[in-house]
């Protein structure tokens, strides 16, 4: 695992609205400002990057051939962002889905087409109350805010809100190859940039979260309490190597 550093997202310079940290994870003071001028920028959902598009796409179809993702089942996703994936599953007929979300600025698009008692503001599992269970729990690019320990305490939550025969599928979008080699070049990038940074040459950007590789989140996949544990990779390419991870209650 190793951090991951942004100077910008969705074509927003993260200095032109803030002053960013290469230490300190973004909180509500960075996303606050950051989504008034996004939703300055961007009128609908039709203008973003076509290729991130396309991930979100490609994630509701991988759901939607998932065996146990059904429209009957009780489902929540777990950060939904935009909500760009969760529209698209409620069109589909996916009526019993909730979401959690830190806040409602990023909502603007989704809260239109869902139903208010299906939206959960704040942290999971502090959002849900302890007696909700459901049956499939999905985080999409969601765990590259936590670092191991807290990844693992958040998965052990979503064991305690799944049903006996329940699911969770982890979606990563900022997955890293357990290649050696391109390791090796990653961690001499690295560190050029470490010393860069350090001696005022070039700023790495924002503090963004962690890349893992497949080893690290399965440790957490396992770590966490979860059975019959599945995984892969997304057979497109789209942005950047998706990974996906997925384990049972029982």
């Amino acid at each position: 695992m190793r951090k991951l550093y942004q100077r910008e997202w969705h074509g927003i310079a993260f200095e032109s609205f803030t002053k960013i940290s290469s230490t300190k994870l973004a909180d509500s003071a960075f996303y606050s400002p950051f989504y008034k001028v996004f939703f300055k920028k961007y009128k609908g959902i039709s203008n973003l990057d076509p290729i991130w598009l396309r991930h979100k796409l490609q994630t509701v179809e991988f759901l939607k051939k998932h065996s146990e993702f059904k429209n009957e089942c009780r489902i929540l996703s777990i950060g939904c962002g935009l909500g760009i994936i969760e529209k698209n599953l409620i069109d589909e007929g996916y009526k019993n889905l909730e979401i959690t979300e830190v806040s409602k600025e990023p909502l603007q698009w989704l809260l239109p087409y869902i139903a208010p008692e299906n939206v959960h503001i704040g942290f999971f599992p502090g959002c849900i109350s302890a007696d909700r269970s459901y049956d499939f729990i999905y985080l999409s690019s969601v765990e590259y805010f936590f670092n191991q320990d807290q990844l693992i305490d958040l998965l052990k939550a979503v064991i305690k809100h799944l049903a006996p025969a329940g699911t969770c599928l982890m979606i990563d979008c900022a997955f890293e190859s357990n290649k050696s080699a391109q390791q090796a070049i990653t961690g001499i990038k690295d560190l050029a940039k470490f010393l860069l940074d350090k001696t005022g040459f070039r700023k790495r950007g924002q503090f963004w979260g962690y890349i893992r590789n497949r080893r690290d989140l399965y440790q957490a996949m396992v770590s966490a309490g979860f059975k019959q544990i599945n995984d892969g990779v997304f057979e497109k390419k789209t942005c950047g190597n998706t990974y996906w991870i997925e384990g049972s209650k029982q």
